[in-house]
């Protein structure tokens, strides 16, 4: 892994999700079709312009649809406002990608959005979750340490 990430963990149980709700005109739902995930890309490329490149915009179009289970959207009607994209290997899940647009932030989207991942890895017995935060990223560093997840050695 380079070294402009920290590696972050915490167990399922302990994560710590403040009891916010997102206004109710917000979904949380699965993403399961190729249009909303191409929805997502591109929202992927607004929200995080500094963190694109090459190999990180083929890794994300080369997804294959087996692997939109353990990703979700936030949605008001038919426009995406957020995504969590996450994996599972060896009983480990990973957050790989969570973003919500600027002007919906801090209305508790990105809290629904884990709260959905919460329950979907306990329902599949899953007990770890991982994470790699650019070392620059201190928003998310901050909102991930309030969470309850610990740097990794």
């Amino acid at each position: 892994m380079s070294d402009k990430y920290n590696r972050y963990q915490i167990s399922v149980s302990a994560i710590n999700l403040p009891e916010r709700f997102p206004p109710e005109r917000v979904m949380i739902c699965t993403l399961t079709s190729q249009m909303d995930y191409k929805k997502v890309l591109s929202l992927f490329l607004q929200i995080f312009p500094n963190e694109v490149d090459l190999d990180k915009v083929l890794q994300l179009h080369e997804l294959p649809r087996p692997l939109f289970e353990g990703a979700f959207i936030a949605k008001i009607e038919q426009e995406i406002i957020g995504f969590l994209i996450s994996g599972q290997s060896n009983q480990i899940a990973y957050i790989m990608y969570l973003g919500v647009i600027e002007q919906y932030q801090s209305q508790g989207i990105a809290t629904a959005l884990l709260e959905q991942l919460k329950s979907y890895l306990k329902a599949k017995n899953i007990q770890i979750i991982r994470c790699s935060i650019r070392k620059d990223n201190v928003k998310t560093i901050n909102y991930i340490k309030y969470l309850g997840f610990h740097l990794m050695p």
